[in-house]
This record gives structure tokens, C-alpha cells and sequence, in this order.
């Protein structure tokens, strides 16, 4: 009786093995299904890859970015640029034959993919902050390069696989992140300070280059003139940009401005007098194409956002179309914007 009962158990779990064993074969079946239809539609749909990239990456930072001076921003984008340069010391290291994991060569595309896609974040965030800035056509020279850049990045990456490229791309990306971003934590706002930020992100690129070569100090020493040539390239650039006054004054932004018929403060807030725009005209919010007549008066309203506790030198030229139809500076009017508001 007791042998039967034993039997009978054994037969059972025999049973329950095989059981077992079907499920699970048939579990890696379905798993093994699964990866070969996610791999044929990765396949299918790489070409829109990029495109989803960037809008995602756009979206994202469109709807998370509030204030220059946030905190939270600020180290999100401090994040990036950290990450972005881990990956590109990765990159490098396997084009240098230095890294030979063969896991990481397996996945090495999703490593590019993560690193175009925080280069997509990091440019579409300057071209919000530097558009915000921008208050004169000249500064928008400066946003076409951003966008022209954020779009090479996001539809033409298969293009950007060189690390070299790539290093001089996360250098111009380091350099316009601390161009805003060391006013907002110093609350100086000046030449040096624009200098300091390229000077900074040079020693960020050598960091880089450091890890990549590692011990091989002479190739490093043999190829610095090629890997420093775009970088100083670059600088030379925004350095033309910036004391041309063609770059946007980050972290300062233009907020609200324009030519007014009356201006005065009502409490907190200003209220402006502006001739009524036909029906048509629904972009027009001021007299920016002012009708004068005797005894009118112009006044000229800006308003302009600081970040807290910053103080910065505003200056407003006054300037009158000559007959050559140049615009020659009349007057000056400065004054100290103060950031806090």
C-alpha cells in the first residue's frame, strides 16, 4: 500500500515536471517571438528613430523648462552634460580599441541613440533660453546656428558617428550651458565671466580626451593639434559672436517690450497705451510703426527678466534712420536691472 502510494506520487511529479517543462519552452518560445518582432520592427521603423528623438526630447524640455535661474533646470541640464560626456569617454575608448566588452559592443548603437538624444535635449533647451534672451535681429544669427545644429543632431546623425565630431558638439553644448549657467550661480554677469565659461569647457574636453587616450599619453600628445582644432574653432566663433553683441544676453531676457503712446504703473503691474489695431492686425500689440502728430508723446517700455540677485547694467540707444538709411545712436539711457521679481 505504501509502495503504491509512492509510486503514485513519483508519477505525479513526473507528470508536473513535464508540465513545467512545456511551459516554460513555450514561455521562451513566446519570449523568443517577441524579440524577433520588436527587432523587425526596430528594423522597420529605424529611419524615424531620429524624429522620435527629437521630438521627445523637444516636448519634453518645452514642458519642464520654467525660469533660467531654476534650480531644478539648471542641474537636469548639469546632468546632461555630465552623462553626455561619460558616453562619449565610452565611445571613445571602444574606437580606440581600449574598451572590449563584448556586451557593450552588442548595444553600442543604443549608446549613440542616448547620446544624440541628450544632445537633442541639451540644444533644444538653449534654443528655448537663448530665443527667450534674444531681443535684437542680430542675436538671432545665434539661434539659427542652435537650431540649424539641434536639427544636423536629431536628422542627420548617422553622419555625427566620428568621436571627434562629437567632442567638438559637446563642447559648443558645454560652452553655451555655462554661459548662462555661471551667472545664475555667481550673480555676475560680464566678459570674464563669458571667457571663463569657454575656458571652462576646454578643461571639460581635455577631461574627456584624458580618459579616452588613458595611458597613451604619446598618441594624445601626437594627435592634440587635430582634436583641439574644431573646439578652437568654435571658440573663436562664439568669441566673434558674443563681443559683437550677436549672441542673446543669457541669462537675461527681454519678457515684454515695445513703443507706446502712455505708459504708467497701476500697483505691480504697468499699464500702456497703444492705438487700437484693425481686425486683421491680431499680432500687434504696440505702435511699433508710430503716426505722430504734434504734441505726442513716445515712450518706449522693456521689460526684463533677471535671475535673483543678479544686477546688470541696462543700456537703451536711442536711434534715428539717417538718409543713407543707417541707424545712428542719438542718445543712451542706462540704468541697473535687478533681478528677484
Amino acid at each position: 500500500m505504501f509502495e503504491t502510494q509512492i509510486s503514485v506520487f513519483k508519477q505525479r511529479i513526473a507528470e508536473y515536471r513535464k508540465k513545467s517543462d512545456e511551459y516554460y519552452q513555450k514561455k521562451l518560445q513566446q519570449g523568443r517571438q517577441l524579440k524577433e518582432k520588436g527587432e523587425a520592427t526596430y528594423r522597420r521603423y529605424e529611419k524615424y528613430i531620429p524624429v522620435i528623438a527629437f521630438v521627445a526630447g523637444f516636448l519634453y524640455d518645452s514642458f519642464t523648462l520654467t525660469r533660467i535661474d531654476a534650480w531644478i533646470d539648471n542641474v537636469i541640464l548639469l546632468v546632461y552634460t555630465l552623462l553626455a560626456g561619460v558616453l562619449l569617454i565610452i565611445l571613445g575608448r571602444v574606437e580606440r580599441g581600449q574598451l572590449r566588452a563584448p556586451w557593450l559592443s552588442a548595444r553600442l548603437e543604443w549608446v549613440t541613440f542616448a547620446l544624440h538624444f541628450l544632445f537633442g535635449s541639451l540644444l533644444s533647451s538653449y534654443v528655448v533660453f537663448y530665443f527667450k534672451s534674444a531681443a535684437v535681429a542680430d542675436a538671432y544669427l545665434f539661434i539659427g546656428l542652435l537650431v540649424a545644429l539641434m536639427l544636423a543632431n536629431e536628422f542627420f546623425a548617422h553622419r555625427f558617428q566620428s568621436v571627434r565630431t562629437l567632442v567638438a558638439i559637446y563642447f559648443f553644448c558645454s560652452f553655451a550651458f555655462l554661459t548662462f549657467f555661471l551667472p545664475v550661480v555667481t550673480r555676475v554677469m560680464n566678459a570674464f565671466m563669458f571667457l571663463l565659461s569657454g575656458v571652462l569647457s576646454l578643461l571639460l574636453m581635455a577631461g574627456i580626451w584624458f580618459a579616452i587616450y588613458g595611458k597613451d599619453m604619446a598618441g594624445f600628445k601626437r594627435d592634440l593639434r587635430m582634436l583641439l582644432k574644431a573646439p578652437l574653432a568654435i571658440f573663436a566663433v562664439q568669441i566673434i559672436l558674443y563681443f559683437f553683441n550677436w549672441m542673446p544676453p543669457v541669462p537675461l531676457a527681454l519678457k515684454d517690450g515695445g513703443i507706446y503712446r502712455s505708459v504708467r504703473r497701476v500697483d505691480e503691474r504697468y499699464e500702456v497705451k497703444y492705438t487700437r489695431p484693425r481686425w486683421w492686425q491680431f499680432y500687434k500689440d504696440d505702435d511699433r510703426n508710430f503716426a505722430y502728430s504734434p504734441g505726442d508723446s513716445i515712450y518706449c517700455f522693456a521689460a526684463i527678466f533677471a535671475p535673483t540677485d543678479l544686477k546688470q547694467r541696462i543700456v537703451h540707444h536711442w536711434q534715428k534712420k539717417n538718409e543713407e538709411g543707417d541707424w545712428v545712436t542719438r542718445d543712451q539711457i542706462a540704468y541697473t536691472a535687478r533681478g528677484g521679481r
